[in-house]
């Protein structure tokens, strides 16, 4: 799908997987943006299914994220998701959080050893929910829930990157 719409990735369309949003700043625009697109689809072969298809929105809910003429917002839901998710009763449940938190490892300060007590329960033959995981648990269940790792980033500012190496993992995280 990349290399497909590659002359008009972000410039008018993202693409995720099987993903295709077609984005303009005026309805003219638009029309001949989603033209475009279509186009390239027949030229390859590829086709889109119509329920799964909506045209001409305001707002649309991507990848997590609510776009709409007032710019990009985080979805209030997922951030309840995260807010309301159940500490893990089992390394099954540890092993899930750790995926979603994993995702945004890059924009956490430090998410090596924050996140080391958890990461612990996984090396160990039982499973021991201790005060130093809850607290673990709680500090990235707040991480996530904060506007600096939801925020997009700014492209006109410079960008600064910061390493971490601990003793249980090495990161970086991207700021400006």
């Amino acid at each position: 799908m990349n290399s497909v719409f590659r002359p008009y990735l972000r410039r008018f369309v993202l693409v995720f997987f099987d993903d295709i949003l077609v984005y303009s700043p005026t309805w003219a625009g638009h029309l001949e943006h989603l033209s475009l697109v279509l186009k390239l689809l027949r030229q390859h072969s590829l086709v889109a299914k119509r329920s799964k298809c909506s045209f001409g929105q305001t707002t649309v809910d991507y990848l997590g994220s609510v776009l709409s003429v007032q710019g990009l917002a985080v979805d209030p839901s997922k951030i309840a998701i995260i807010q309301q998710w159940p500490a893990p009763r089992n390394i099954k449940e540890v092993r899930s959080f750790l995926g979603l938190t994993g995702y945004y490892r890059r924009f956490i300060h430090h998410y090596a050893s924050i996140a080391a007590p958890l990461t612990d329960l996984l090396c160990h033959g039982a499973f021991l929910w201790t005060e130093r995981a809850q607290k673990a648990f709680e500090t990235l269940k707040a991480c996530l829930s904060s506007t600096p790792v939801l925020a997009l980033s700014d492209f006109s500012h410079e960008f600064q990157v910061e390493t971490d190496a601990s003793g249980v993992g090495i990161g970086v995280v991207l700021s400006h």
